[in-house]
Parts: structure tokens; sequence; C-alpha cells
């Protein structure tokens, strides 16, 4: 079935129509990413792509819905292990490690790989930032509540995780 568009006369299957609203809803939900998940969204849709074939747009909004739920819980959890807080900068670095260290079987079926990274990082960020409360309570430090922060405490930063993986590397050795 052919359709003519009103407003230049262009002619086209009622499926490119179709693909083109598809289009539009996967990319407005792209755009309503966090700006860190939403800069590796389409790099990280390809990994969802066969070799031979394209992705279709029907496909690439059902993995931006599924993304954009699990990116905008506030907590994330994986397996029986006890659920962390949520954030878009662990599912921003867990995509950059995904899409620079793709796993040997690909297309991806699901998040689940992905999710299971960004769990570890969320995990990562957690300990961390519990380590910095105790210690600060510790120390007798007074903690400033500005609401800006959780809990009052200065965001973990990507530095304190690498501190925080060298430190066990020695302990293990």
């Amino acid at each position: 079935m052919r359709l003519i568009c009103p407003s230049c006369g262009a002619m086209h299957s009622a499926q490119a129509w179709a693909n083109d609203a598809l289009c539009r809803q996967a990319l407005q939900i792209a755009t309503e990413l966090p700006a860190d998940v939403s800069r590796r969204s389409l790099s990280y849709l390809a990994l969802f792509r066969a070799q031979s074939r394209g992705l279709i747009w029907s496909k690439a909004l059902r993995l931006l819905s599924e993304l954009k739920d699990e990116v905008c819980q506030a907590s994330i959890q994986w397996q029986n292990k006890p659920a962390r807080p949520n954030t878009a900068r662990a599912w921003a670095d867990a995509m950059e490690q995904v899409i620079a260290h793709p796993p040997k079987r690909l297309p991806l079926k699901s998040h689940g790989y992905l999710k299971a990274i960004a769990y570890e990082i969320a995990d990562e960020m957690d300990k961390a930032a519990e380590k910095r409360r105790v210690l600060q309570d510790q120390s007798g430090a007074v903690r400033h509540d500005s609401g800006s922060t959780q809990g009052g405490f200065e965001p973990v930063t990507r530095e304190d995780i690498q501190n925080l993986r060298r430190k066990r590397g020695n302990e293990s050795a």
C-alpha cells in the first residue's frame, strides 16, 4: 500500500511512514535520558544489531524504553544481591565499558550484561561512600546538609572508585 504525504507529495509504503514515527519516538526517549547515558545510547544500541542487518526502529524504541526505565529507578539490584543507590553515572560508565569491550556473543539480547556491570559500579560507589562516611564519623568531621548531595556528603568520584580498587588489589596480594 502506497501512501502520499499531503505536504510534499512524497510516496512511501505504510511501513516506511510507521518507521518514521518510531524513529522520532526512539530519538525522543534517547534525549530524555541523562546526558552521559544519552551520549552513549546509540553506540550501545549498535551492540543489538546483527552484523548483516540494521536495527529496526521498533526494536530500538523498545530497547531505549527499557533502558530509560532501568536508569531512572531509585535503586539498582542484580540477582539476589542487595539493592544499591542507582545513578546515571554508574549506567554511563557501564555503557562505556560495554562499548569498549563488548561481550563475545553479539548481538545482545537484553540489557542484562549492562545491568550487571552497572550494578558492580553502583556497588563500588556505595561502598566508597560508606567508607567515607565512616571515616568522617571517626574523624568527627561536621556534615553540612546542602540538599544537593545525598546525606550531606560529597558524591563519589571515579578516582575514589579507582583508589578503592587499588587498595583491594594490594590487600589480596
